[in-house]
């Protein structure tokens, strides 16, 4: 699978990707706004490796894509996902992490209008949905500035010891990236 726009190419993983994980993962900063039960940060690196480059969204109902600049291509600067994808419902969910060293650069609304855009040409949902920890305030104002809006605030299961709150957004389809 891949996607791209005038400044990110979206693409599967591939085996020269591993020391670009290898650093995603040991960026402490990323992780602490994510769940603990991450494909990426399961086994080894090369083990996550295997299982992201054979995620299929169709069958899987979830992908984990690599993202890298134009200007860069074999620099791994972060990981696109859609996961939840209920093609009767008409559902997908959307999220993304970048390694810290890219944060405040824009990175995070190209990954999105590029994932919109890819929803909104290859499938038939209707409905973006965005998980988002309160305490991540840059992704929320990502997210609100790229057509989501704020739904709900509710605890969900990340995969720590007590569930956390955390804040819903949505994106409806029906408007044109």
């Amino acid at each position: 699978m891949r996607m791209e726009n005038d400044r990110l190419v979206i693409r599967s993983l591939e085996k020269s990707d591993l020391k670009g994980l290898e650093t995603l993962r040991g960026d402490m900063r990323v992780y602490r706004y994510e769940p603990t039960f991450l494909t990426e940060l399961q086994g080894t690196p090369k083990e996550a490796l295997e299982m992201l480059q054979h995620m299929d969204l169709y069958e899987n109902r979830q992908c984990i894509l690599g993202v890298y600049e134009k200007t860069a291509l074999s620099v791994l600067v972060g990981l696109a996902e859609l996961y939840d994808f209920k093609p009767s419902g008409k559902v997908i969910s959307l999220g993304y992490r970048f390694l810290s060293g890219y944060w405040g650069q824009g990175i995070a609304s190209s990954c999105i209008r590029a994932l919109l855009h890819f929803i909104q040409s290859h499938t038939d949902v209707e409905l973006v949905t965005a998980h988002v920890l309160p305490e991540n305030k840059a992704s929320a104002r990502c997210l609100l500035k790229n057509g989501f809006e704020y739904l709900l605030t509710k605890p969900e299961n990340w995969g720590y010891s007590q569930s956390l709150v955390t804040d819903v957004y949505t994106f409806d389809c029906q408007i044109p990236v």
